[in-house]
């Protein structure tokens, strides 16, 4: 497991005067900030100022290069952060072991082929996707799940890691759609620049279930031999 005694110890800072959930909320939405694709310049600033303004500014830094460097090797500390501070109160909430997560995506791989894609229907911080991409980083990766906070963790482990595909906050036992995340990267100057876009339309998300259209029933004419709802004329 990974080491976070020190971001736990900056948490604590960031959330002074606040509830935990209400800090870990706030701190998803300042790291998800410079990644995000804007309609606007003025709305891209708009939302950079909620960072520079930011009381406790020099503490979320430090914690997001922290996450940074305690994310490299496909590692999930934001998950880990969000286990102890928040979920260990509400609702006892607790993710899968990154080492289960490795073994279950070994004996789920045959041929790992790249622009596959990887679907996790309920994947919490999306460590199932990370243990999928530690054996080929070139899948398209898919995770879906019913709790806000979930997806944006799992969100921000897409783009710390440069993986394209979609985190969708989706009720998949319903197919009830709510929010959804495109993911993808972008070549700049010899490096790949993770992104992300918010949509709201159920239609832009490859996870959300089209509805099958019901066929039109035309009834035969009523003839010799024919079966007409149920009864031999």
């Amino acid at each position: 497991m990974t080491d976070i005694s020190t971001l736990l110890s900056l948490f604590d800072k960031f959330a002074y005067s606040k509830s935990s959930s209400i800090a870990f909320a706030e701190l998803l939405d300042m790291i998800l900030i410079p990644f995000k694709v804007y309609d606007t310049k003025e709305e891209a600033e708009a939302h950079l100022a909620r960072v520079t303004t930011h009381p406790h500014k020099g503490v979320f830094v430090s914690m997001a290069t922290l996450i940074g460097e305690l994310s490299e090797g496909f590692r999930d500390p934001l998950g880990e952060l969000y286990m102890h501070k928040v979920s260990n109160n509400y609702m006892g909430q607790y993710f899968t072991p990154e080492h289960v997560c490795d073994l279950l995506a070994q004996l789920s791989f045959i041929t790992p082929e790249s622009g596959k894609t990887i679907l996790d229907p309920a994947c919490g911080s999306g460590r199932m996707l990370l243990a999928a991409a530690k054996i080929n980083r070139h899948l398209l990766f898919y995770g879906a799940d019913l709790d806000t906070v979930c997806c944006k963790i799992a969100l921000v482990n897409m783009l710390l890691q440069s993986l394209t595909g979609e985190i969708t906050h989706i009720d998949s036992l319903l197919n009830e759609f709510f929010t959804g995340y495109h993911v993808n990267t972008t070549l700049c100057n010899g490096y790949y620049h993770p992104w992300y876009r918010e949509f709201t339309n159920p239609k832009e998300s490859v996870i959300w279930l089209r509805p099958k259209k019901k066929p039109d029933i035309v009834f035969p004419e009523k003839t010799a031999g024919a079966y007409h709802q149920g009864t031999l004329f």
